[in-house]
């Protein structure tokens, strides 16, 4: 593998692996006795998601201007039909698989992005920030889509959860349409502008989920089975 890809790989992977480690270490063992989900399952759905983000990075590429317009819709629309499988449904670990599958999905579609990004341009520090920068956006809209959509099918209720989950993308994805290059080679002022205020939605967005919604589901999902009323009961560390 060529320099460039390698450098692409590593922007692309890091942010959602990070993100994932520290995330989700307050839900796991030793933050907690009784971890909330299982260690190689949530990494499987991650290998799953690393799949399906490369046959949507291909598809990108062979339909292109399709997938401009309804590319957000697709990509929620997987992690939906995976998410919802009975496997899945009504089972109280379940956003954090979502999780592992959305982080799976943002490191092979930015692996992808800005391995093409950067062909382009060569690897120019400013260049390589900008998409570490791109990079960490992509993976905190993806896995709060995620984590949304598997709150939903947690509950039993998926359909407003997915339809949060393609509002929030849709906007995302309006907001990035008129930056055409990640790069930003082109000194395009409104599509930087765009983009700053994208970053900043996705991150707070992602706040929203992971630091209220997430701990508030967890919450709820251990009075449901009867372990927040226990002594013993498992307790997310702050």
């Amino acid at each position: 593998m060529e320099t460039t890809s390698l450098v692409a790989a590593a922007i692309g992977f890091a942010p959602p692996i990070i993100l994932m480690l520290w995330t989700l270490q307050k839900y796991t063992y030793p933050k907690v006795e009784r971890p909330y989900f299982s260690d190689p399952k949530l990494f499987g759905l991650f290998a799953v998601g690393i799949v399906l983000g490369v046959a949507l990075y291909v598809v990108s590429l062979v339909l292109p201007l399709e997938y401009m317009i309804v590319g957000f819709l697709l990509e929620e629309t997987v992690k939906l039909v995976i998410m919802n499988m009975p496997r899945f449904q009504r089972r109280a670990d379940t956003p954090f698989y979502a999780f592992g599958l959305s982080a799976g999905m943002a490191s092979a579609l930015a692996f992808g992005i800005v391995n093409r990004a950067l062909a382009g341009v060569g690897l120019d520090l400013l260049a390589i920030l900008i998409t570490v920068v791109y990079s960490l956006m992509l993976a905190l809209l993806q896995i709060s889509t995620g984590t949304t959509i598997g709150m939903g099918v947690a509950r039993g209720t998926p359909w407003p959860f997915f339809g949060q989950a393609v509002v929030v993308h849709l906007a995302v994805a309006l907001m990035l349409l008129p930056l055409s290059d990640i790069t930003m080679s082109e000194g395009n002022t409104l599509g930087v502008a765009l983009f700053v205020i994208a970053l900043v939605f996705t991150a707070v967005y992602y706040y929203l989920v992971h630091e209220k919604l997430l701990p508030q589901y967890v919450k709820e999902a251990l009075e449901r089975t009867g372990e927040g009323k226990s002594k013993k009961a498992r307790k997310v560390a702050k």
